[in-house]
């Protein structure tokens, strides 16, 4: 399909540039671009990683004694709320 688009010209710039240095052309600079960009819609949205926050009173390294025992502190208080 043939379409008009109003580029940057800093933008088309960079675009051509970095299709004479990977040995494509422009219309495929700009297919790629447009189908990575279309992965992350809401159809596919980026997952990050969720970590467990908790507040621990320790001052210092973050040792693994240290995390085990802000995690047992952490467990000791989600126990008193679920009874």
């Amino acid at each position: 399909m043939r379409t008009t688009l109003d580029i940057p010209d800093e933008t088309f710039r960079k675009a051509k540039i970095a299709a004479v240095e990977r040995g494509i052309t422009l219309r495929e600079i700009v297919v790629r671009a447009l189908n990575r960009e279309l992965i992350h819609t809401p159809e596919h949205p980026v997952r990050r990683a969720q970590f467990p926050i908790f507040q621990s009173k320790a001052k210092g390294l973050l040792t693994p004694e240290v995390v085990r025992e802000a995690e047992r502190e952490e467990d000791e208080s989600q126990d008193g709320l679920t009874r």
